[in-house]
C-alpha cells in the first residue's frame, strides 16, 4: 500500500531529519526523548563491551516505519581500551514499510543544505547526486547521493542517501514513491594497529608541546593524565596528576629501583592519557590503571 504524502506529514518528515542533522552534522547532544524522533521503543548495545547502541523509535506520522539513529564508540578516541570510550552519533536510518509518493526531493535537499556532490569510498569527489537505477530484481529503485554542506557548528562530514522507487513503465499516474533515507557521518577507519600509531603520535605530540612550558615541582598541571618525572639523573618516577593540580617533587632514585629516597625538585613531562594507563610499560613497569 502507498499513499500521497499529506502536509502535516511532510512537515513532520521535515523535522525529524532536521533533528538527525542537528545531531550528525552540527554536533548536538543527541537526547533520544526529542518528540521530533517520535517515542523511543528501545535503546540496545550492538557490540559487547564498547558504549556504541542503536535507538528505535516508532514516529506516529509514519507508524508503520523504521526510524533507527545508531551510535558508535568513539573512532576518533585512539585508546585502547574500548570499554572506557564514549558514545557518538554514526547513522541514521529511516525505512518506509508503505512509500509515500509526492515526496519534494528538491526540498529535502534544499532543507538539509545538501551539495550537488558526493564523495565515495576512495575519498573521490564525484560531481552530481543521480547515482542511477540499482541492479535486478530493484531495476526500478532510483538513488541519490549527496555529502552535506558543513554547518557553522559542523565538525564531521556527513553523507546523505535518498531512496526512490520509479512508477513501473506501464503505469499511467508516473508517481514516485520514497522508501528510505540513509544519514551517516565519515568517520575515518581504523584499526587497532593504527589507533595504536595514532596514540604514539598524539602523546608525543603533547610531550614536544609541553616540554616548552617548563613544568616542574610547584606549577599547575595542565591536562589529566600520567607524566613523567625528571631530575638530572634522568627519568626516575612516574604519577598520575589532574588538571590544575601542582606538580609534585620527583623521586631522586628511579622508580624501578623500588625503595624509599629523599625528593627533589624535578621537571614533568607528557606520558599517556589516564585512559591508556593501563597496559602502559614504563622503563619495564606496567602500570595499571
Amino acid at each position: 500500500m502507498s499513499y500521497d504524502i499529506t502536509p502535516s506529514q511532510e512537515q513532520a518528515l521535515l523535522r525529524l531529519l532536521g533533528k538527525v542533522m542537528e545531531v550528525m552534522r552540527d554536533d548536538r547532544p543527541l537526547h533520544a526523548d526529542d518528540p521530533a524522533f517520535g517515542t523511543l521503543e528501545s535503546a540496545k548495545f550492538f557490540k559487547p563491551g564498547e558504549a556504541g547502541k542503536t535507538y528505535s523509535f516508532r514516529n506516529n506520522a509514519f507508524p508503520d516505519a523504521t526510524v533507527d539513529l545508531s551510535t558508535w564508540t568513539d573512532p576518533l578516541d585512539y585508546s585502547d581500551d574500548r570499554t572506557r570510550v564514549s558514545a557518538v552519533p554514526a547513522y541514521f536510518h529511516l525505512r518506509f514499510q508503505h512509500p509515500p509518493s509526492r515526496v519534494n526531493r528538491r526540498l529535502l535537499e534544499q532543507r538539509l543544505d545538501l551539495a550537488d556532490y558526493w564523495i565515495g569510498a576512495d575519498g573521490i569527489r564525484e560531481d552530481g547526486n543521480d547515482i542511477g537505477h540499482s541492479l535486478p530484481p530493484f531495476t526500478r529503485e532510483h538513488r541519490y547521493r549527496y555529502r552535506a554542506n558543513a554547518g557553522e557548528h559542523g565538525r564531521f562530514p556527513v553523507n546523505v542517501e535518498f531512496f526512490f522507487v520509479d512508477s513501473a513503465p506501464d503505469d499511467p499516474t508516473g508517481k514516485i514513491w520514497l522508501t528510505q533515507i540513509t544519514i551517516h557521518r565519515d568517520y575515518p577507519y581504523l584499526t587497532p594497529a593504527m589507533r595504536k600509531k595514532k596514540r604514539e603520535e598524539q602523546n608525543q605530540k603533547k610531550r614536544q608541546t609541553y616540554g616548552y612550558m617548563n613544568l616542574c615541582t610547584g606549577t599547575p598541571c595542565p591536562e589529566t593524565g600520567v607524566w613523567e618525572g625528571w631530575t638530572d639523573s634522568g627519568s626516575t618516577d612516574v604519577m598520575e596528576f589532574a588538571r590544575g593540580q601542582i606538580f609534585d617533587a620527583v623521586r631522586s632514585v628511579s622508580l624501578e629501583q623500588g625503595g624509599s629516597c629523599p625528593m627533589v625538585v624535578g621537571r614533568w613531562f607528557w606520558l599517556c592519557s589516564t585512559s591508556e594507563k593501563s597496559g602502559t610499560v614504563w622503563k619495564g613497569i606496567e602500570l595499571q590503571g
